[in-house]
């Protein structure tokens, strides 16, 4: 072989390894720019409040207990979000500075707090026969505060501390209403 064969094949081999040396290198930027953004959506993902998501039905219901019916107010919770959620309470709201607090007594009644995996529900009762006077308490307290009975919402506080706003089911609220009328 001749000496400039062999200096030429060499040059061809140096020039096609700088090629390959060249695209490893953008290559490896590329993985490193990929592994960056990858920390970056796990850092964020990891140090997100979770978000809680719930979804309440507020309305006058029938409970069966045996062959006894019971009328009542029916507050029923569900988990909509991924991460648990505990419920730590339940309050009437109708004016911003104003808050009526709700225990729940009743025996077939759910009690605060209350922890909810995802898509579980919990049922919270106010009892309506007997001597109850719920419904006639609420309005009193509504004409007592000057407020409007269109505006008597349902307010669920959890851990987070985050508070949801649900309004109340229509025959319910047309029988606050109608008390509220009645009272002079």
């Amino acid at each position: 072989m001749d000496a400039d064969i062999i200096s030429l094949e060499t040059m061809i081999a140096t020039k096609d390894a700088a090629y390959w040396a060249f695209w490893s290198m953008i290559g490896t930027w590329i993985s490193g720019i990929a592994t960056f953004l990858a920390v970056c959506v796990s850092l964020h993902l990891g140090l997100r409040k979770p978000k809680a998501n719930i979804s309440c039905r507020i309305g006058e219901a029938v409970s069966f207990i045996g062959p006894y019916q019971k009328r009542g107010v029916s507050i029923v919770v569900t988990n909509l979000s991924l991460n648990t959620v505990k419920v730590t309470s339940i309050n009437w709201d109708f004016k911003k500075s104003v808050t009526f607090f709700q225990p729940f007594i009743s025996p077939i009644s759910m009690q605060l707090p209350q922890k909810l995996d995802y898509g579980e529900q919990a049922t919270f009762w106010i009892d309506l026969d007997g001597n109850s006077e719920w419904i006639k308490k609420i309005a009193e307290g509504l004409r007592e505060q000057g407020a409007d009975p269109k505006e008597f919402r349902c307010v669920v506080s959890v851990t987070t501390g985050e508070s949801f706003t649900f309004e109340i089911n229509k025959s319910l609220l047309d029988k606050i209403e109608n008390s509220f009328q009645l009272i002079t």
